[in-house]
C-alpha cells in the first residue's frame, strides 16, 4: 500500500523532539555555509521545497536579509509556525507557502531551488524533478538529494527504520541515478558535495547523493 503523503507530516513535526530539531538547526546552518561557497556569496533568490522547520532559510535570512527567500512545505501547521516566527523576527524577505510535490503549484522562479530530504517521500519522482527544475531561472541552479540503491540498502539494514515513513525507498519505487536525472531533465547533474569541497565527498555521496543541475542561460 502506498501512502499519498507517506505519513501525516503535521503529526510528525508535532512529535519531533528537541534533540532532533537541534541537529536539524545545525544542518541548516551548514547548508547556508555550503551555498555561500557554491555561489561565492549567496543567490539573489532561493526557494527551499520541503522546508520543514526551515532552519536553513531562517539562517539565510539572518545573514542575507536582501535575498528573496521562499519556503514550501506540505504541512500546513509548519507553514503557519514558520510564518509566525518570520513575523516575530522581522524577516520581511522570507515567505512561506503550502505546496507539495510532484505538482508544486508555484508561480515564481528562483536563482536557486533546493530540495533536501524530500524526494525520498515522493512516488512520482521524475515529475517532481521536472516541477522543481521548471522553477529555476535561466542561469540558475537546482540542488537536491535523492535516494539511490545504496540508500535503500542502508535503510533495509537499519532495524530502527520507520517502514511507513520510508516505504517508497524500501520498496525501491523512487530510486534515482545520475542517468535517470539526465534523462528527465536533459542536463547532466554534478556532485554538490564535490562542488562545495565537502570533506570525503565521494563517501558521503554514495548513500546520500546530492547534486546540482545547472539551467542554461536563455
Amino acid at each position: 500500500m502506498s501512502f499519498p503523503s507517506t505519513i501525516d507530516w503535521d503529526a510528525h513535526w508535532e512529535a519531533t523532539d528537541r534533540d532532533e530539531l537541534d541537529e536539524m538547526r545545525v544542518a541548516g546552518e551548514r547548508m547556508v555555509n555550503r551555498l555561500e561557497r557554491l555561489f561565492d556569496g549567496f543567490p539573489a533568490s532561493l526557494a527551499d521545497v520541503g522546508c520543514g522547520p526551515a532552519f536553513m532559510l531562517f539562517e539565510a535570512a539572518r545573514r542575507h536579509p536582501d535575498t528573496t527567500l521562499f519556503g514550501y512545505d506540505a504541512a500546513a501547521s509548519v507553514v503557519r509556525r514558520n510564518r509566525s516566527i518570520a513575523d516575530e523576527r522581522g524577516a520581511d524577505a522570507l515567505r512561506f507557502e503550502t505546496a507539495r510535490l510532484p505538482e508544486l503549484d508555484v508561480d515564481r522562479r528562483f536563482e536557486c531551488v533546493t530540495c533536501i530530504a524530500t524526494l525520498h517521500y515522493v512516488a512520482d519522482v521524475r515529475s517532481a524533478l521536472d516541477a522543481l527544475y521548471s522553477r529555476v531561472t535561466p542561469g540558475g541552479r537546482l540542488i537536491f538529494n535523492y535516494p539511490n540503491r545504496r540508500t535503500r540498502r542502508a535503510y533495509l539494514e537499519d532495524p530502527d527504520i520507520d517502514p511507513e515513513r520510508f516505504e517508497l525507498v524500501l520498496d525501491g519505487e523512487n530510486l534515482l541515478t545520475y542517468e535517470a536525472i539526465e534523462d528527465a531533465l536533459s542536463r547532466r547533474p554534478r556532485s554538490f558535495w564535490k562542488a562545495v569541497d565537502e570533506d570525503d565527498w565521494r563517501s558521503i555521496g554514495r548513500a546520500n547523493p546530492c547534486v546540482i543541475v545547472d539551467k542554461p542561460e536563455g
